[in-house]
């Protein structure tokens, strides 16, 4: 019976783990309860021959059974449980000619097994079976004796509430005894149980892990503000107007947006006048702002004069011969870049 009722949960199993959910992932499970008992004896034999007298012996295989059990779910469709049953109220009878006595046993099965289950809804009612090793303490006559032994079961879960549910079930304890029921007699009889039980559970469903947080892509961004000479200095000065300084502040509020922002600072000239002086007064320039953004907290990274390279205006004023008019006309060539770099998230 124990291989048919194994090969049963098996085709169960392959069944269940094609499609299986458990209804309530990462949870405990506490339950208790009970039921009744039945042994299904082996080889007890109908007559024992225990001193002068011979005995009848047959056996009285129902009692009840206590159940209690945790059970932790780790993934949608598994779990693990750990549980202890107590069936008592079983009986050996013997009887002779002018006697007859009964002698009751009772036994203790701690069990390990795995729990797969099917869900029928979303607070943890569910179909399932089970199967694992098992430690049996058999006591009779006033001697224990222990065993290893296994477990199959199946039952239904229904779930009142995500917390609180009821569970019928029906295990089989393969080897619940094996032992020699006196020492006069060389028989070893195995005893298996049958417990139909009903037990109350309680879950504890751990805490929601919060989703991982987006990370943020950063991106490296460069602005390049370009400030007209003409309004941060007198012609032919490097000294800072104050609309420079004012220009100044503009650009370091809206450098806010970036993370850890660099400043390079470069001055230019216009085509007018020696390459020296012009080298000259573009680096005064370049150092007057960059002292700027350091009297406002902001330190440069660069504040580097680049006289009269990089024009502007190309061929634009090539043929203007006045003085007053081409000056006019490579004004655009004074000026003054602030690079400013820094990481955006996005």
């Amino acid at each position: 019976m124990f291989k048919k009722l194994v090969f049963s949960f098996l085709c169960f199993y392959v069944a269940l783990t094609s499609s299986a959910f458990a209804a309530l992932q990462d949870s405990w499970i506490f339950g208790l309860g009970g039921g009744w008992a039945h042994a299904y004896d082996h080889k007890i034999g109908s007559h024992y021959n225990f001193g002068p007298y011979t005995y009848t012996t047959y056996v009285e295989s129902d009692g009840y059974g206590i159940k209690a059990l945790a059970e932790r779910n780790f993934k949608d469709w598994f779990g693990v449980g750990l549980g202890y049953n107590y069936i008592k109220d079983q009986k050996i009878i013997f009887s002779c000619n002018d006697c007859k006595f009964r002698m009751e046993d009772h036994y203790n099965i701690v069990e390990l097994y795995s729990r797969f289950a099917y869900p029928l809804d979303e607070k943890g009612s569910d179909a399932f079976f089970k199967v694992g090793p098992t430690y049996n303490w058999h006591s009779f006559n006033h001697e224990t004796h222990s065993v290893w032994g296994g477990v199959a079961g199946a039952g239904i879960q229904y779930a009142f509430t995500p917390k609180f549910s009821i569970r019928g079930g029906y295990d089989y304890f393969y080897r619940a005894a094996d032992r020699k029921f006196h020492p006069d007699d060389e028989r070893k009889i195995r005893i298996d149980q049958g417990l139909l039980y009903l037990t109350f559970q309680y879950t504890f469903q751990d805490d929601p892990k919060p989703a991982p947080a987006k990370q943020a892509v950063k991106t490296t961004e460069k602005v390049i503000h370009t400030l007209d000479a003409g309004i941060l200095f007198p012609f032919d000065s490097s000294v800072l107007s104050n609309e420079g300084k004012n220009a100044v502040s503009t650009i370091i509020k809206s450098s806010e947006k970036f993370e850890e922002p660099e400043f390079e600072v470069y001055g230019y000239t216009d085509r007018l006048g020696s390459e020296a002086y012009n080298s000259k007064l573009s680096q005064e320039r370049a150092d007057s702002v960059s002292a700027e953004f350091a009297n406002q907290g902001v330190n440069t990274k660069v504040a580097q004069g680049k006289g009269k390279s990089n024009p502007v205006t190309g061929d634009k004023c090539a043929n203007i011969k006045s003085r007053k008019p081409l000056i006019d006309c490579l004004a655009a060539d004074r000026r003054v870049e602030v690079v400013v770099s820094g990481k955006t998230a996005k």
